[in-house]
């Protein structure tokens, strides 16, 4: 049997992640995932998934070694931030002072082919690919692990980034508290003549947010459009011509020509919260805690946080004995549900904000962003936020 300090299950970006700032602290690691190493190159096609990857988060990446993976003509760094209001005239405009950048859009894809590219090189860490948790039992001092090819594992902490499908924790019965949207993001690349440089762009319109992602600097963007269910179908299949002038009309800014250069697809948008995010030697991070809407690209900033605030609670009070492990993991959990539940709602009170049809909200949306607008301390804190 194997034995490590933790096990993590799942080695997309948050469990990647994650998995090199336990060994960065002195953990040895065994990380699973169903997939084998994931290949990425100057010659891979597009993605369609991306994340917005915040400035702070931008500097944990960089000390675990994962930045010198990253290719850098496919980040697309932005400094700027525009967002309006297409039913008022609301504006909000975010500048980042100095050489520093408020975040980059990075392919999920090539986010998660550098964090293994960083595992790779890092001796603490074991990687089993192409496997996945058979069966597991836990006692007071260790958890077990039985792998779908039979190989045994034991560890002092499982942590589980297996997504908001998490199998794990469906088995452990943690009860959700769940919300629809009854929204998809429809995603695609467009290319834009005369968008604004290192700018990301948000619309807001009785349907939902237009997210426009700066993917480089020469007019390539990445759009996430969020629409009710009953309107995804027909934008997903329309021809391109008719697609292209109804996302102009939603966008309703002056960025150039506007063209198409990918496939479209969506996604199903909802909320999630576990109501506990551990349970015994057992622990929950990233979309296998919480799932939130998009409006904000932060929902993998959220599990990269996750991760780091687990790793400082563990170091400080360790894996061995079992009732300072749930010391540090109930601080871990009231931490991050916190931060979570603020930022969830927060997003929860926007999205209800820009979509109601009501004569006040569309009155406050108009007041509020341009008064915003004109108070630099707010701006400066709601920039802090963007970028943390």
């Amino acid at each position: 049997m194997n034995h490590t300090d933790v096990i993590i299950s799942g080695a997309g970006m948050v469990g990647a992640i994650t998995a090199l700032g336990l060994a960065k602290a002195g953990f040895s690691v065994a990380l699973l995932d169903r997939n084998s190493a994931p290949v990425f190159s100057a010659e891979s096609p597009r993605q369609l998934r991306v994340s917005a990857i915040s400035r702070h988060n931008l500097k944990v990446l960089d000390d675990l070694g994962v930045m010198t993976g990253l290719m850098a003509e496919r980040l697309g760094y932005y400094k700027h931030m525009q967002v309006w209001d297409n039913r008022s005239t609301g504006e909000l405009a975010f500048e980042q002072s100095g050489e520093g950048v408020l975040g980059a859009i990075i392919e999920n894809d090539h986010l998660v082919a550098a964090a293994w590219q960083a595992v790779s090189t890092c001796p603490d860490i074991k990687v089993f690919q192409q496997t996945s948790i058979s069966e597991w039992s836990q006692s007071e001092r260790k958890v077990r692990v039985s792998l779908a090819d039979r190989e045994q594992l034991s560890a002092g902490l499982l942590v589980v980034a297996e997504g908001a499908q998490s199998t794990v924790r469906e088995s452990l019965n943690i009860p959700l508290k769940t919300k629809d949207y009854e929204q998809k993001g429809l995603v695609c690349l467009i290319q834009l003549s005369d968008a604004p440089a290192s700018t990301a762009l948000q619309s807001f319109n009785a349907s939902g947010p237009v997210g426009i992602l700066p993917m480089n600097e020469s007019g390539l963007f990445s759009v996430v459009w969020s629409l009710p269910n009953d309107q995804v179908g027909h934008w997903l299949n329309c021809d391109v011509a008719r697609f292209e002038r109804a996302l102009q009309i939603h966008i309703n800014r002056n960025l150039g020509e506007l063209s198409l250069i990918s496939e479209r697809a969506a996604f199903p948008l909802r909320q999630m919260y576990a109501r506990h995010y551990h349970q015994g030697r057992v622990v929950l991070v990233g979309d296998a805690a919480h799932t939130i809407h998009p409006l904000a690209g932060q929902g993998v900033n959220l599990g990269i946080e996750d991760g780091q605030c687990l790793i400082r609670r563990i170091s400080t009070y360790g894996l061995r004995d079992p009732e300072s492990l749930a010391r540090a993991l109930r601080k871990y959990q009231r931490e991050r549900q916190a931060e979570v539940f603020k930022t969830s709602e927060m997003m929860n009170v926007l999205h209800h904000l820009f979509t109601s049809q009501q004569p006040v909200a569309g009155w406050l949306r108009g007041t509020g962003m341009n008064a915003i607008n004109q108070m630099p301390l707010i701006k400066q804190w709601l920039m802090r936020q963007a970028g943390s």
